[in-house]
């Protein structure tokens, strides 16, 4: 059952009015002797019975479309969102009004009632046709970071016979989601750093080498070590020849954020510039699949689960940058982060190659610390600083920044 139908006090009031008129008049008309008062007794009767009816017909065969699905957006997008009706009966529904609330990331162009700081809610003027499909758009325009869905959605319409309004609460959770990407904010400096180390990927220009990866063969010259030959190749073409391996390389980005400030007594306070921060992370994963990079990200926003923290693995391409700006855009600034030292542990611990490691956010001395050991163990390490509207990078071992 998707609707809760609710048919309000003042119309089983006025039902109640109009039967004790009917046993008022037939009581006066048995008494007079009039026979006319059973004809209008009659038509009280039969209005009555239709209105009951017509009560419990009314909006059971109606259903409002309710498929999983999410439209994804930067701030400034504009889209259209399709309401979907389906009238199984007879009985048309004229004049209604579709109310529902949706979240300030996005904003209506039209249909608005009412808003508030985290909540807006529309009125759609809505008919639904007998037996038939009904669809109307409703457009929005996204305002910031952030997920939000439709909630509170309610149809109300007259009485066709007595024009009392009657209510139809939606029931189910409605799965459609309107998913905000953060906006990027760029971080100069960081397309001159590189960082590169024998890995898995394959590049035409490399310093590393693939041992157990030959593709193929080429002569003998003296200046080639003798463990590069190849003997059984050599013996075939009665010269020296010379293994040629697969050049290969890893620019592996680690990108570990910061979203708290701890206060002096050691509380966890949300950090007042989270969404540059964010902003900054969303860029970073955009050059990233742009260049061809593997990045990962590590955020201090506490979450159920295992690790208690969010956390996307290792991975590169339009896919994988699709999961990061939508795992970013999920953060809610008003949940409770987690210590960003069990981040810190758990990220350390999770180190088995050379990366390229940039930190965003409030740096503490713990942050110094680990950069220091990570220093030690030839990682390229970097701080990101918010400058307002851009970013710039710094190494945390170093009061100079790396850029400017």
């Amino acid at each position: 059952m998707q609707w809760r139908k609710e048919l309000g006090s003042s119309l089983t009031q006025s039902y109640d009015k109009v039967l004790a008129f009917s046993l008022i008049l037939l009581f006066t008309s048995l008494v007079f002797n009039r026979s006319a008062a059973f004809i209008m007794i009659g038509a009280v009767v039969a209005f009555v019975s239709f209105s009951l009816i017509y009560d419990r017909l009314i909006g059971k065969g109606l259903t409002f479309q309710n498929e999983k699905q999410a439209y994804k957006m930067f701030p400034g997008d504009r889209i259209e969102i399709p309401l979907s009706f389906e009238n199984q009966s007879r009985l048309p529904i004229i004049n209604g009004r579709f109310q529902f609330k949706v979240g300030s990331e996005v904003q209506g162009e039209k249909y608005v009632v009412s808003q508030g700081d985290e909540w807006t809610r529309y009125e759609v003027p809505l008919t639904v046709v007998e037996r038939g499909k009904t669809e109307w758009y409703v457009p929005f325009e996204a305002k910031r970071r952030g997920v939000t869905i439709i909630r509170d959605i309610h149809y109300s319409f007259p009485h066709l016979l007595n024009f009392h309004e009657i209510f139809l609460y939606y029931l189910p959770f409605h799965r459609l989601e309107l998913i905000v990407y953060p906006k990027p904010l760029p971080v100069y400096g960081i397309e001159e750093r590189n960082h590169m180390t024998l890995g898995s990927q394959q590049a035409r220009l490399s310093p590393f080498e693939d041992p157990v990866s030959p593709m193929g063969t080429r002569d003998y010259t003296s200046s080639d070590p003798f463990h590069r030959i190849h003997w059984k190749a050599s013996a075939r073409k009665q010269t020296l020849q010379t293994k040629v391996l697969e050049k290969n390389w890893d620019h592996t980005w680690s990108i570990v954020i910061n979203l708290t400030d701890p206060s002096l007594g050691g509380h966890l306070n949300v950090a007042s510039n989270i969404e540059a921060v964010l902003s900054y992370a969303a860029y970073m994963c955009q050059l990233a699949t742009k260049k061809g990079y593997p990045f990962e990200l590590y955020i201090n926003a506490r979450k159920i689960g295992n690790p208690p923290f969010y956390y996307l693995p290792e991975g590169s391409g339009k896919e994988h940058l699709q999961k990061a700006l939508e795992l970013i855009a999920r953060i809610k600034t008003r949940e409770l982060g987690i210590s960003f030292s069990v981040v810190l542990h758990r990220f350390d611990h999770q180190l088995y190659k050379p990366k390229t490691i940039f930190l965003l956010g409030e740096q503490t001395e713990e942050v110094k610390r680990y950069a220091h050991k990570w220093n030690r163990q030839k990682f390229r390490v970097y701080t990101v600083q918010d400058q307002g509207d851009f970013a710039t990078l710094r190494d945390p071992l170093e009061k100079e920044d790396v850029y400017g």
